[in-house]
């Protein structure tokens, strides 16, 4: 399935299954910043999620 990642200055903040979806999660996370000096920088990364279960616990016989 393909997610897009959204960061703020190199931390995740969030994902969405549309790049619409993810720019309108920034357009909110911009609308929140106060001060001009200290806006931060937003990017994005399309990618594929990927869930990895852990081994089965049960013993073979």
């Amino acid at each position: 399935m393909k997610r897009f990642y959204v960061f703020r200055d190199g931390t995740m903040e969030g994902s969405a299954a549309s790049r619409v979806a993810a720019l309108d999660m920034i357009r909110q996370l911009q609308k929140r910043e106060t001060h001009p000096f200290l806006r931060s920088s937003f990017s994005m990364i399309e990618g594929e999620e990927e869930f990895i279960p852990y081994p089965s616990m049960k013993k073979e016989k």
